[in-house]
């Protein structure tokens, strides 16, 4: 049982989560437009082929992704984390003395394999396991360091860039990685709260034990049987499309409307900034209004973020860019941890998990090769971000039909009801 009198050991796990999400997930993720310019403009390959390593990186992830799903569970974490966090500094250094594009492609894979394996599956097994009650606001505050990450070190990598080159900015970042995350790895990170001794937070205030309470929910097999299953799946592949798909652009695009690169870089901080608020909100949205109410939301958001971008080299409208794409990026960050348990429950949690971690990162890998393509018919992006808008709508819809065709799994199944979801 949980101890009195001291702190809830699962907020360090919350902490853990954060600054993982902060110094490994967010470069990885979140960076790559920085580097688009000065690396091809120095190397002498376009854009679209620098930017298909985050093809190799995301299938990369897409295919470890269930594999590190069931591993969490079987390695020791202090090795699991060890071997993923080293591969994804390890990836940066390599980045570092690449000299042709085939070197970019060959690192992508262990950094694909640290984005999946030491990034959001271990962070959001870990929330998952540590918090029964406010579970969707623990995932919101664990995952905004996201934002946190690409908010601070967009500025710090853009000077580092103009100052020192882009290999420098490379080889610092991943020296960041190993410097932060191996420490938390080796004395910080529990796995479960039996490790400890403890509970989850929450499971006091419920008539079942914590044997039982794991039990309840669809095993992996019987969650495969499902059509709701399969059709959230293609739901994040989607929405992995359609968030992705300006990360990888928006620094290029702006200074193509003739946005300064420093003023082009703070619009990035300034939209990484606006995910930790939107990542908290959405977060608690979940926990108070339900699944549908704010997915809702979330797909609305995205669409009127990209209006707004049509005219993102204007103050106003680039503001409201970054608050709206902050809102709709959460489709594929907070969504698929909270919707995983929500609709499928906790048994077998990270083995299901891996999977739909699969779909969202196959929507990642698809977005350079389709942003790529749609932006080779006339070199602009106008035609790209209407086809990112008719993809929202698409995406809602399949959130929308699996969320209507969900397997029931307990008798006390609470479907989508706000006030039972954040014991989900």
């Amino acid at each position: 049982m949980n101890k009195k009198g001291g702190i809830f050991y699962g907020w360090w796990m919350l902490l853990a989560g954060f600054m993982i999400m902060t110094f490994l997930y967010a470069p990885i993720a979140n960076l790559i437009s920085l580097f688009t310019k000065p690396v091809t403009e120095e190397l002498g390959f376009g854009r679209a082929e620098f930017t298909s390593y985050y093809t190799v990186m995301a299938t990369t992830a897409m295919l470890v992704a269930p594999i590190a799903g069931r591993l969490i569970k079987k390695l020791n974490i202090k090795v699991y984390m060890s071997i993923f966090t080293l591969l994804g500094a390890g990836a940066y250094i390599g980045f570092s003395f690449a000299t042709e594009l085939t070197h970019f492609l060959i690192f992508a894979v262990p950094m694909g394999m640290a984005l999946a394996g030491g990034g959001l599956i271990p962070v959001s097994v870990l929330i998952t396991n540590w918090f029964n009650a406010k579970r969707g606001l623990s995932l919101g505050i664990a995952l905004s360091g996201t934002g946190f990450g690409a908010m601070i070190m967009s500025p710090i990598v853009t000077w580092m860039i103009t100052a020192h080159g882009w290999r420098t900015a490379y080889l610092m970042i991943g020296i960041l990685i190993a410097v932060v995350i191996i420490p938390l790895t080796l004395f910080v990170i529990k796995l479960s709260p039996a490790d400890k001794g403890l509970l989850p937070l929450g499971a006091e205030e419920t008539s079942k034990s914590t044997s039982e309470k794991e039990l309840v929910g669809l095993t992996q097999k019987e969650a495969f049987k499902s059509v709701s299953f399969w059709i959230l799946c293609l739901g994040f592949v989607v929405g992995g499309v359609v968030v992705n798909s300006m990360i990888l652009h928006l620094v290029p695009y702006l200074t193509d409307l003739g946005t300064p690169p420093q003023q082009a870089a703070l619009m990035l901080s300034l939209a990484a900034s606006m995910v930790i608020v939107a990542k908290l909100l959405i977060g608690r949205l979940y926990d108070k209004l339900g699944l549908l109410k704010t997915l809702t939301f979330i797909v609305a958001s995205d669409v009127i973020c990209f209006l707004f971008l049509m005219k993102g080299n204007l103050l106003i409208p680039g503001i409201l860019y970054t608050v709206f794409s902050a809102l709709g990026s959460t489709a594929v960050t907070v969504t698929p941890a909270y919707l995983t348990a929500a609709l499928f429950g906790e048994k077998e949690y990270s083995s299901k998990y891996g999977v739909v971690s699969l779909f969202t990162s196959l929507g990642a890998a698809i977005a350079p090769i389709v942003t790529g393509f749609i932006y080779n018919i006339n070199h602009t992006y106008g035609l790209m971000i209407k086809m990112l808008i008719v993809l929202a709508v698409v995406e809602f819809i399949l959130f929308f039909v699996a969320i209507k065709t969900k397997p029931k799994f307990s008798t006390d199944d609470a479907d989508l009801d706000p006030v039972h979801q954040e014991a989900v």
